[in-house]
């Protein structure tokens, strides 16, 4: 069984089943998201140096960052599918409207839609995601609302 949902033009990349969006990792260093893809090219950059002599390595760390650019959206574009998304700011739960975008897991992991929000006595918010799932939060619990890029 297939975890991938054949795109549509109105769907966004990487959406599952569970009407959740898989999202291209960030990493937060010193407050500033940084993309996995960035990571990646940083990463095989540092291939030739481990791989052979520091007099014979000129510019070929160019080249081996851009492969591994290259590489990581080739994997989050065809084999594993995912949506860059940009955090918005959070507000809390009784603010939530439908048809917002937002993290499931704090400020990173995969992102939802949602379909129905409700605000039942006792300060617990209803909140009916794309998938069908529903979700009860406190009112004042943080949401991080997100806007889907591709």
């Amino acid at each position: 069984m297939s975890t991938r949902r054949q795109a549509t033009p109105s769907s966004p990349r990487g959406l599952l089943p569970d009407g959740t969006v898989r999202t291209t990792g960030w990493l937060v260093i010193s407050g500033r998201a940084v993309s996995s893809g960035v990571l990646t090219a940083i990463a095989f950059a540092f291939i030739p140096f481990v791989t052979m002599p520091w007099s014979e390595v000129g510019f070929l760390p160019l080249f081996t960052a851009a492969a591994g650019y290259g590489i990581w959206k080739l994997f989050t574009t065809l084999v594993c599918p995912a949506s860059e998304a940009r955090n918005l700011g959070a507000c809390p739960a009784y603010r939530l409207a439908p048809w917002q975008d937002v993290r499931l897991h704090g400020e990173i992991g995969p992102v939802t839609r949602l379909v129905d929000v409700s605000l039942h006595p006792g300060g617990q918010v209803r909140v009916v995601v794309s998938g069908g799932d529903v979700l009860h939060w406190a009112a004042d619990h943080p949401v991080q609302l997100v806007r889907l890029v591709n």
